[in-house]
């Protein structure tokens, strides 16, 4: 083999290499780029569940606030009566009875003492950090991308000159 093939084997060589890595790093920027905008923190899918948070927010802000003036008006309507007349309601209403009073139910739609109000059946919203993948996620998947296209670029390189050679092999016959 004369010098000139060899520079130009090493020239091919290093030129599927370069053109390897440039295409390995294209493929990491944009894998980063679209994972970031779709998945990321602040990504299309985080919008989504932060809109989806906001309007559970604002549904419980409507339960609260009728919650609120219910217990607003039963403050006012329980400082207007005296504080005997309060009591004796009040205990009435959990079930209790004067000596020598009886109970008597009319109907099976008497409210009972279980039916108060649950204040703490549904539990809290949490406000805080996003539901995207974490930027170190998107970025190994980013870097495996790249490995991944390095490797498909360099197998590329290498065999087009076999099948060259397998075409020529093939042509001469």
């Amino acid at each position: 083999m004369s010098e000139t093939q060899l520079h130009d084997r090493a020239g091919r060589r290093l030129s599927a290499l370069g053109e390897a890595f440039s295409n390995a790093l294209c493929a990491c920027v944009i894998a980063y780029c679209v994972v970031s905008f779709f998945a990321g923190q602040a990504g299309i899918l985080a919008y989504r569940d932060m809109k989806s948070g906001i309007e559970q927010m604002k549904e419980r802000i409507l339960v609260l606030s009728g919650e609120n003036a219910k217990l607003t008006d039963l403050r006012g309507s329980l400082s207007s009566i005296s504080v005997s007349d309060r009591m004796v309601r009040e205990a009435r209403a959990i079930g209790y009875l004067r000596q020598d009073e009886k109970m008597v139910i009319f109907s099976s739609t008497a409210p009972m003492v279980s039916d108060a109000p649950r204040f703490y059946e549904t539990e809290p919203l949490k406000a805080g950090a996003s539901t995207g993948l974490p930027d170190r996620m998107i970025k190994l998947l980013a870097v495996m991308t790249g490995l991944a296209v390095l490797l498909a670029s360099l197998l590329m390189s290498v065999l087009p000159s076999k099948r060259g050679s397998f075409r020529t092999t093939a042509d001469r016959s």
